[in-house]
């Protein structure tokens, strides 16, 4: 006899509880060798014996004790075929013998291994229970001999669920094909390696899922090979973690995907401040590939919660800059700090050229003015409140318009709008008025601003203040205009006035003559008298024009005002009231005292006549600095020192319009018959010629003021050129006369050889060259400038004291042309004598130089 533990046939189905859906049983191995393949016992699942013939004469006596919690029974049998007659002869003896025998080795075995089988009853159900509430779904697998194909032998209710299948206790155990999670061919082959190899395996498999089976479900499965060689497999869903991990996948991807196309350059910097990780905006800003700078220590400080901003040292010594915000983050289970640095250098030289722009338009030397599309001002700069004398406030919201001075028509102004609504650009002159009521001539260029569309948003104007190039071309046409009236009004006075000269001439001759009868000489002081007149007449006339003979002496103003403050009072009369204002130490000028004084009467009269109903008139003297201490608004004036006279009255006033014209030749404001137009253009032909200046304030209703700027006297005594040569000298020297004019030739010989000199005569240049090359005795030439031109005459004196430089040289000419002929550098070498001049004034310069010469 043997003993055996068997357990149920793989082919059984089995229910929930593990008890055999039979009561049959089977045991493959027997006591002897070969005997397990050809015999098959059956036993019930009661304890006892049976005798079992199954083959031919194949007698099997076994014995049993179930346990039927672990499918297993305790056997013992025997092969007693071999013993059948000897059994069968025994009697029952032999038969009880063997049997007892039997079930005692049975019941032996049973009782011996009782404690242990209850143990195992309990691990069992311990396991049963674990094996079924385990979360991870759990399949075991026996592989049938000598083939490739593996019996699904158990599964837990985690599988169940996992697939959909439901729980039903009576039903026999499903096939594997039954289980979608099982049936996998990637499951399949892994079952057969592991039970082959008994490596254990892990995979994970995409299936179709069986509620949805258009969605795909994952897998994860652990293969291993149990001791009993049977092939067990944990699985559970990943579809969760799956999507997860495809949606943490497309995420990251997507996150890397914007952070590596990112404009920004985001850098990763650990503890130690080496570089981790830079993108590709890092790469360009920083100028390196990432391999450079990864790795890399980060050269920057790095402050959180602010933003810094980081100058950049690019290969080639270029330099970029960046805003840095450092944000802390955990990367690799390590602090580190995550960098967002934005490339502000396009920024930056955009903010430096917008800086430029308007430090440019701030500081501009033009006006600068922005309206929006309405005419709205929104901006001007510091030149336009310079100019216009309003604050920034005062004129942001206005429209221009309030700006009008009234002189520039609405028409140009209907046309400016028209050109720049138009899109086109405008350029002009116009007058605005200041603050303070000045009139304010500007040159525009108004243009339109478009946006990135093109649409008109705003208008700009560039403004160049131009009032005083107006005032200069209005000083120029005035100086201009009064130099053609003086030259027209000084041509004929002076053509008139050598007429009278040659008269007078003759006259005085005649009148010499001691054998005349008393009524012919009455008859020549007459005509001498009436060209007297004639040579007052022209002598006004000249006097405008500048070409007046001056006799210039050094002169203190306050002495000329002290001893005529008597006669103006007279002349002014009660109602005037009269006051000097005389400064101390005021300078002497140079000046003709005479006509200073005839001057300062007619100032006096004017003033008196612009006080119809009485008045106060202040005559007052002090010293200027010009141009430095006055604002000049007429002629052009030469720096330097100056006395000045002024005459104030509190009378009527003049507006700007007369103002700019009461020096013009016959122009006056009074009634017919009250004035002549003469007497302000006489006084501004002196001090013009005297090289000072006139400037005149008036204001409707507050009066005037006319100052007399006169050149400061270098000299403490002038000579007086009448008490040098005042006494006639027997005998002359010889003189040559240059002159086209036979008239005035004539006149100059009579009074020349009258004074006992040899005249000598030309009349052009070549002549009197001969004359200077050739005469043994000569000295002294005398040019008519008026017969030549001024620069030719000038030439003429060059070339004379070039080759005669003992030769005296005098030139007779207008002030004028005496000021252009010293231009050109003939100081000291020639002596002037202004015309007209008489004949007596000719005779004693000449008498000077001819004492000079003689010394």
């Amino acid at each position: 006899m043997n003993p055996f533990l068997v357990h149920r046939s793989g082919n059984q189905q089995a229910a929930r509880n593990g008890r055999p859906a039979t009561s049959k049983w089977a045991f493959g191995t027997a006591a002897t060798a070969g005997l397990a393949t050809a015999w098959t016992w059956t036993v019930t699942d009661k304890r006892g014996t049976d005798l079992v013939n199954r083959t031919g004469n194949a007698l099997v006596f076994a014995a049993t004790v179930p346990e039927p919690a672990f499918d297993t029974a305790a056997v013992t049998a025997g092969d007693v075929s071999t013993s059948r007659s000897w059994i069968a002869s025994a009697a029952p003896a032999v038969i009880a013998t063997a049997f007892i025998a039997s079930v005692i080795g049975a019941l032996a075995y049973a009782t011996l291994c009782a404690p242990v089988m209850r143990r195992l009853r309990r691990d069992e159900r311990r396991f049963r229970q674990v094996f079924e509430s385990m979360n991870s779904a759990a399949a075991v697998f026996r592989a049938a001999a000598g083939t490739r194909t593996f019996t699904l032998v158990s599964v837990n209710q985690e599988a169940l669920r996992l697939d959909g299948l439901a729980d039903d206790p009576g039903s026999p155990l499903r096939s594997q094909a039954e289980f979608p999670s099982l049936a996998h061919e990637r499951l399949v082959e892994a079952l057969e390696q592991v039970w082959r190899s008994g490596q254990s395996e892990r995979l994970v498999a995409c299936l179709s899922s069986v509620k949805t089976p258009s969605a795909s479900t994952w897998r994860e499965y652990h293969v291993f090979k149990l001791p009993s060689a049977e092939v067990a497999c944990l699985y559970e869903d990943i579809s969760f973690r799956k999507r997860a991990e495809e949606s943490l996948k497309e995420s990251e991807e997507r996150w890397r995907s914007i952070i590596e196309t990112s404009a920004i350059a985001i850098v990763i910097v650990d503890a130690k401040h080496d570089i981790r990780f830079v993108n590709k905006a890092a790469e360009a800003l920083f100028g390196y590939p990432a391999q450079d700078l990864i790795g890399a220590p980060f050269g920057f400080p790095l402050v959180q919660d602010d933003v810094a901003e980081i100058d950049i040292i690019r290969p080639g010594r270029s330099i970029a800059y960046g805003e840095m915000r450092v944000v802390p983050m955990r990367w690799g289970g390590q602090n580190n700090s995550l960098l967002f640095v934005q490339d502000v250098s396009a920024h930056r030289r955009t903010e430096g050229d917008l800086r430029k722009l308007f430090q440019a338009i701030e500081q501009s030397p033009a006006s600068v003015m922005i309206t929006n599309i309405a005419g709205r001002i929104e901006y001007v700069n510091p030149k336009f409140t310079e100019s216009t004398g309003y604050t920034y406030p005062e004129v942001v919201g206005k429209t221009p318009a309030f700006l009008q001075s009234g002189y520039t028509s609405s028409r140009e102004y209907s046309e400016l709008w028209k050109t720049i609504s138009a899109g086109g650009v405008w350029r002009g002159e116009f007058s605005n008025r200041c603050k303070n009521g000045d009139v304010l001539w500007e040159l525009a260029s108004i243009a339109p601003v478009r946006d990135g569309r093109g649409n008109v948003t705003h208008y700009v104007a560039v403004k160049e203040d131009i009032t005083e190039r107006k005032a200069t071309e209005e000083r120029l046409r005035r100086s201009q205009r009064m130099e053609m009236i003086g030259q027209l009004t000084g041509g004929i006075a002076h053509d008139f006035n050598n007429l009278l000269g040659i008269v007078l001439g003759n006259l005085q001759l005649l009148e010499e003559n001691t054998a005349l009868d008393p009524e012919s000489r009455e008859l020549i002081n007459d005509a001498i008298w009436s060209a007297e007149r004639g040579a007052q007449l022209t002598h006004r006339l000249l006097a405008f024009a500048r070409r007046q003979r001056l006799n210039p002496r050094a002169t203190d103003l306050n002495h000329v005002v002290a001893e005529m403050a008597g006669l103006l009072r007279r002349t002014l009369g009660d109602r005037i009231n009269v006051r000097e204002d005389l400064k101390a130490n005021v300078w002497e000028t140079m000046i003709d005292r005479g006509q200073l004084e005839s001057a300062l009467l007619n100032l006096v009269v004017n003033a008196r006549d612009a006080m119809p109903n009485g008045g106060d008139l202040i005559i007052s003297t002090g010293t200027a600095v010009l141009p430095q201490d006055i604002e000049t608004k007429g002629e052009d004036v030469t720096a330097g020192d100056y006395a000045v006279l002024a005459v104030t009255d509190t009378g009527t006033g003049m507006p700007p319009e007369i103002v700019e014209r009461i020096f013009e030749p016959f122009f006056t404001t009074k009634k017919f018959g009250e004035g002549s137009g003469l007497g302000l253009s006489m006084v501004y032909g002196f001090v013009r010629q005297s090289g000072g200046h006139i400037a005149v304030e008036s204001e409707v209703g507050h009066g005037s003021v006319v100052r007399l700027f006169l050149p400061r006297s270098n000299h403490q005594n002038d000579t007086d050129l009448q008490s040098m040569g005042g006494t006639k000298t027997n005998g002359g020297g010889s003189i040559a006369v240059v002159t086209k004019d036979a008239s005035v030739r004539d006149r100059t010989r009579v009074a020349l050889r009258r004074e006992g000199h040899e005249v000598l005569e030309a009349v052009d240049f070549a002549s009197v060259l001969a004359l200077v090359d050739h005469a043994a005795c000569l000295d002294l030439v005398l040019v008519d400038t008026l017969a030549f031109e001024g620069l030719s005459a000038a030439d003429l004196a060059h070339e004379i004291h070039h080759r005669r430089p003992d030769v005296a040289i005098v030139m007779a000419a207008p002030q004028d042309v005496c000021e252009s002929i010293k231009a050109v550098g003939l100081a000291g070498r020639v002596e002037y004598l202004m015309v007209p001049y008489q004949d007596s004034e000719l005779t004693v310069l000449i008498r000077v130089l001819l004492a000079e010469k003689a010394r």
